[in-house]
């Protein structure tokens, strides 16, 4: 964003002008105790945070990937009949597989990454607090698990996933190449080719 600021001091009183590209940012005016302040509003989300999983938060990780889980039909009775089928391995959380996004300090979501080998990387599991859905959390879990696919030396990123998650990984990037089943019910199997 490019902008170009002046201060003028006249009698005591600071004004600022500010010449602003586009209309991406709203400026209102407050009157101050030295006069009249631009102030920047900005009109964005949150910014997300991240940094790798502890294995002492594995528990609380899993309290949120079950409330994630709950919110897609197929998998709501499910997961409520038996809370175990959500389980996330220590192993996964391991040098550097798992990835945690945080807004202002709180953990909003996660994403789990796993090797596979022969170049390729898996995307085992994104979940993302139902309340923060819709907010670019999952976008930049993506983000940040394609670019550790990619330093990895893996090609191709796959993700099984929810039905309902489709669109999604397609705006990801992501393509449909099958379909399988899980412990849930039937899931999606997408590939993102990583390239430069």
């Amino acid at each position: 964003m490019v902008f170009l600021i002046w201060v003028i001091l006249l009698r005591g009183a600071v004004v600022i002008l500010c010449l602003v590209q586009a209309c991406s940012l709203r400026l209102h005016c407050a009157e101050g105790s030295t006069g009249t302040v631009m102030e920047e509003k900005a009109a964005q989300k949150p910014v997300v945070l991240l940094r790798d999983a502890h294995l002492a938060e594995r528990l609380s990780l899993e309290d949120l990937q079950w409330r994630a889980s709950l919110v897609h039909p197929a998998y709501h009775d499910a997961l409520l009949e038996d809370r175990g089928i959500v389980h996330l391995p220590l192993g996964h959380l391991a040098d550097g597989g798992g990835i945690v996004a945080e807004i202002y300090g709180k953990v909003v979501g996660f994403a789990i990454m796993l090797t596979v080998g022969g170049g390729v990387s898996e995307l085992e599991g994104l979940f993302v607090e139902p309340e923060m859905a819709g907010q670019g959390v999952g976008r930049v879990l993506v983000d940040e698990t394609r670019r550790r696919a990619k330093l990895s030396g893996a090609v191709q990123l796959r993700v099984v996933a929810a039905l309902e998650t489709e669109g999604f990984y397609r705006r990801c990037g992501f393509e449909l190449v099958g379909e399988m089943e899980t412990l849930l019910g039937n899931a999606l199997v997408m590939v993102l080719m990583l390239r430069d």
